[in-house]
């Protein structure tokens, strides 16, 4: 297994790695909570700026084939000690490399470079039902800072 930034030519496998990420937590989410969750429509990496930014890493197996990526952004924090924040939009792992060091690879990657970028912290959120992805965190060192709560307050809007 090898991990390297991602390119444009990984679109395709990432963008089918991401459907099958939001398969996955459909079938995870709480009932109260599935409403929150719904999307309009897949989720998209199509952009090439995502690629261009450095911030889109990729776990590859011997076949060449993407098994994983990790995608972060950068932002600032105005009146914050940390101000440069990182942040990890999304981590996934095909289900069968689970447990191979594959998802820490890809946090490690990414880690190293939101450092060299000048961030000095590093978030994430993920969803109350996900036990393995709080777990994860937990090992490689991120703690539980906030909590977040909702309540809907009108109807869904009905998109498709």
């Amino acid at each position: 297994m090898k991990v390297r930034k991602a390119g444009k030519t990984d679109k395709d496998e990432i963008q089918a790695l991401t459907d099958e990420l939001n398969v996955y937590r459909k079938k995870m989410f709480r009932s109260e909570n599935k409403e929150f969750h719904e999307r309009t429509g897949p989720q998209p990496h199509g952009k090439d700026k995502i690629f261009n930014e450095g911030l889109f890493f990729v776990a590859i197996n011997g076949d060449k084939n993407v098994i994983g990526f990790i995608h972060g952004t950068i932002d600032e924090r105005k009146n914050h000690v940390f101000h440069v924040l990182g942040y990890i939009d999304e981590l996934f792992v095909k289900e069968e490399y689970r447990g191979e060091g594959v998802a820490k690879n890809l946090f490690l990657a990414l880690e190293k470079e939101l450092k060299k970028q000048g961030c000095d912290h590093l978030v994430t959120h993920t969803d109350v039902e996900n036990d393995v992805s709080q777990q994860f965190y937990s090992r490689v060192g991120m703690t539980k800072t906030t909590i977040e709560l909702w309540k809907k307050l009108r109807k869904s809007s009905g998109r498709t």
